[in-house]
């Protein structure tokens, strides 16, 4: 058996026990229902590696490395995105990569990752990693997500191990697997999510309210809301669990309600021990994140056009830029690509040969992905990172071999 970190989901579940026979994975033990159909059947044969394209025509992996250096190297503006897939490692290849031509870079989806940072820049963080909270909570809330369909194994590993004396509450639209499993389920309209959010922290800090106009403005009587408060503040140790999609809505509403959560989580945390926490994305945005405020002081998204770094929610993000046109090259590693392919300007893919970029980028150069043919080490959404290991041998280099090597040639294109 096979030690397996799956990367299917943010639980990033370090547990499993693979075990092949006759060249396919027969079993996968400790895989939850999500898991389990992709990784059973999947071969550990050393895949077939495809020839790198230049504008469709198979090339060698010089012609394309040269092809793509040219590019980024007579690139007034260029971008570099995604990156949901890249290792730690690659992800700092990345970051010297961007930096050596200029480029803007960002990890990640945009809509959700700029207002989650810009909330806990503006409010600070009250965090903790996930063993803490298995080991440790006995109230804790789900914001807008439901783990039960998404991380099937989150209530096992994390957030519900054992229920005895253990509270759920759940606050989302509609009625989720995870809500009809909880103590408590406060059904919110999308609308009313900063309204209920701004109540609670209100109530928090002990303000006089007036019930009609709560029940009126959060759709939730005062004495409800009152007694929810009541449990998270007497609990011994609270965790609060956010989903990407918490927060719905467009712009400055979703920072709005991000920032309402932290400063709620804070507030409560002067008189007891309450934490939040992101349930995580699949792969390891929250690694390549890490790893470019590590290197330039800025996450999710930096400029580094002007010789050093530059962050402004925005301004600085590859993808609006990509959505506006203001690029004139653009690097796109890893990651789903569907509704982000840049258009009218070269462009160049590393990573799975199968995604439907490889056929549309300039030039594509096809990569190992990270636990199937590629290792390296991800991160978890609550900071702690974990290997990756590779199912099969490699016959293709990973993103990592594939940016250094840009990157170096990069440096003899430019003038």
């Amino acid at each position: 058996m096979l030690p397996y970190t799956c990367t299917l989901c943010g639980c990033l579940c370090d547990d499993l026990e693979i075990r092949a026979d006759a060249g396919v994975v027969v079993e996968a033990r400790g895989a939850c229902e999500l898991a389990r159909p992709k990784l059973v059947g999947l071969s550990v044969e050393p895949a077939v590696a495809p020839p790198c394209r230049v504008n469709g025509r198979e090339v060698v992996a010089d012609e394309a490395v040269e092809a793509a250096a040219a590019i980024l190297a007579g690139a007034n503006a260029p971008v570099v995105l995604r990156l949901e897939r890249a290792t730690n490692e690659a992800a700092r290849r990345a970051v010297a990569l961007a930096d050596r031509i200029g480029a803007a870079i960002e990890a990640g989806d945009a809509a959700t990752a700029w207002p989650r940072v810009v909330a806990m820049q503006r409010y600070g963080a009250v965090g903790a990693t996930l063993g803490e909270v298995k080991a440790r909570a006995d109230v804790v809330v789900f914001w807008g997500c439901d783990p039960a369909t998404t991380h099937p194994r989150h209530f096992e590993r994390y957030s519900l191990p054992d229920r005895d004396g253990r509270r759920a509450i759940v606050l989302d639209a509609t009625e989720t697997d995870t809500a009809r499993r909880a103590d408590v389920f406060l059904q919110v309209a999308p609308e009313r999510e900063l309204d209920l959010l701004l109540t609670l922290r209100a109530l928090a800090r002990e303000a006089p309210l007036d019930p009609h106009r709560v029940e009126t403005a959060t759709g939730h009587g005062l004495a409800t809301l009152q007694e929810l408060v009541e449990t998270l503040q007497g609990a011994r140790y609270g965790a609060w669990f956010t989903g990407s999609a918490a927060g719905r809505g467009a712009g400055s509403l979703v920072e709005a309600r991000r920032q309402a959560v932290t400063a709620l989580v804070r507030d409560l945390a002067r008189n007891t021990r309450l934490v939040t926490i992101g349930l995580g994305e699949a792969g390891n945005p929250h690694g390549a994140e890490g790893v470019m405020a590590w290197q330039t002081g800025f996450a999710p998204g930096v400029d580094l056009g002007a010789g050093f770094p530059e962050s402004w929610p925005g301004e600085s993000s590859a993808a609006a830029r990509l959505a506006r046109g203001a690029f004139d090259a653009a690097l796109v590693i890893g990651g789903p690509t569907s509704g982000a392919v840049p258009g009218g300007n070269p462009w160049i893919f590393i990573g799975d040969p199968g995604d439907e970029a490889f056929a549309l980028a300039t030039v594509a150069l096809p990569a190992g992905t990270p636990g199937v043919d590629d290792a390296g080490t991800f991160t978890r959404v609550d900071g702690v990172s974990l290997p990756v290991r590779a199912l099969r041998a490699a016959t293709m280099p990973g993103a990592t071999e594939w940016l250094e090597r840009l990157r170096a040639a990069v440096g003899e294109e430019a003038p």
